[in-house]
């Protein structure tokens, strides 16, 4: 009896988890998602297996990231597997196209999760962005009696505001679920303002580590400004650029975008139109190593976020941890999930939304102010470590796959 007890505690505390997401690396050198890369290899020698079910892009088939075994699965032909990766899902609904590889995603994906949860013998399905992806966890959990980890990050909410159909959608979904979580208090607040569901708030750390950096500029040194991020509407590059005539009217300076998106050729037309040809880069996507030397070299970095045409916006900002965390001051827009990272005056400088004027005077507040930035930039790289450390958020999320109560990460409310 007692070997009996023992095992299933054992299996209990150790489950056999899969990770259901729509994008996840496609290669040892691709950096998208690196989040949620992070979590599985943070959270891999703690379960008894762990793997990731995702679709197939452009026909990719099974491989293995990080000693994890990523399974994919095939809903098109090889040239027109591109529903997924590269820009955002609300961004990608607008096309009729994206629209009618719709049907056989969700048909194969469901398929194909049922019998990879049979083969693996999962426990558990850890479902990220449950409108639509909560489809495929209802064949395991009703059969197979797995327990379903549904995780919110904002995207699949800006689709309901804007569709009954899709808010009662992901209501179902979410109803079947023995645990939501979301990726920031906002994104709480939202599934509770839309679904009538508690959640509990697991954040993300930092994928790029801290650069050490001496917090001082030499005075020949011409400033520069860091984005990161992909290049899609709600990420508010729009703003900036136009915003950064008056920043250099009184100082002059160097703005770094990383990242692709279906707005970059818009944005890189705008800055040419500004003609900020000499002021402004398109670096287009970069390694850690690079991302690491640009966070290093930067006098701020800025994320200018926005609500987008379909109510979507930052459900927390993982670049911010990690501007944080490399000690650079932030300066940001006062939405969504950011207000969790950035404490306005105390880790960064929060501006509303769309507005250039705030945003090019608390750029140069920060520019023109060493002892700030340096303070900011301190600050930051505290509150990181002590919110957004990956050892509690690691900790957090496998209590989760084993059922326990989970404790608050310091400075995030849990709601429920």
């Amino acid at each position: 009896m007692s070997t009996l007890l023992s095992s299933f505690t054992r299996r209990r505390n150790r489950p056999r988890v899969a990770v259901v997401t729509s994008t996840y690396a496609r290669s040892q050198d691709d950096h998208q998602v690196p989040w949620m890369r992070e979590m599985a290899r943070r959270t891999v020698d703690q379960l008894d297996s762990l793997k990731i079910y995702a679709p197939s892009f452009r026909g990719l088939a099974k491989h293995e990231i990080d000693g994890v075994e990523v399974r994919r699965f095939r809903y098109a032909p090889k040239v027109s597997e591109t529903l997924t990766h590269d820009s955002g899902a609300p961004s990608k609904s607008r096309s009729l196209g994206y629209k009618l590889l719709a049907l056989p995603y969700l048909l194969m994906g469901m398929l194909s999760i049922f019998y990879w949860c049979v083969r693996d013998r999962t426990r558990v399905l850890h479902i990220h962005w449950p409108f639509p992806h909560g489809l495929w966890a209802l064949l395991p959990k009703w059969i197979l009696g797995v327990r379903v980890v549904a995780m919110c990050h904002g995207a699949e909410l800006a689709l309901a505001r804007n569709s009954k159909v899709i808010r009662w959608a992901l209501k179902f979904f979410l109803s079947q679920a023995d645990e939501i979580c979301v990726n920031s208090s906002h994104t709480a607040v939202e599934v509770k303002r839309l679904c009538g569901f508690a959640s509990k708030v697991v954040p993300y750390g930092a994928t790029v580590s801290d650069t050490e950096t001496s917090g001082e500029e030499s005075a020949d040194k011409v400033p520069s400004l860091l984005f990161c991020g992909r290049l899609i509407q709600r990420k508010g590059i729009d703003v900036l650029l136009r915003a950064l005539p008056a920043v250099l009217a009184t100082q002059e300076v160097k703005l770094v975008i990383t990242g692709e998106g279906d707005c970059k050729a818009e944005w890189e037309a705008l800055s040419k139109g500004l003609g900020l040809e000499n002021s402004v880069r398109f670096a287009g996507f970069v390694s850690n190593e690079e991302l690491g030397e640009l966070y290093r070299d930067c006098s701020a970095y800025v994320h200018p976020a926005i609500f987008d045409d379909k109510g979507d916006t930052e459900g927390l900002g993982v670049v911010l941890i990690e501007a944080l965390a490399n000690r650079k001051p932030v300066i940001a827009s006062n939405v969504g999930g950011i207000v969790d990272v950035i404490i306005d005056g105390e880790t960064g400088l929060l501006v509303p939304e769309k507005d250039e004027a705030a945003l090019a005077a608390a750029i140069l507040r920060v520019l023109g102010d060493p002892q700030l930035a340096q303070q900011l930039g301190e600050n930051g790289r505290l509150h990181a470590a002590r919110v957004f450390d990956w050892n509690r958020c690691a900790a957090l999320t496998v209590g989760i796959y084993q059922g326990r109560e989970i404790s608050n990460p310091v400075g995030i409310p849990v709601i429920g």
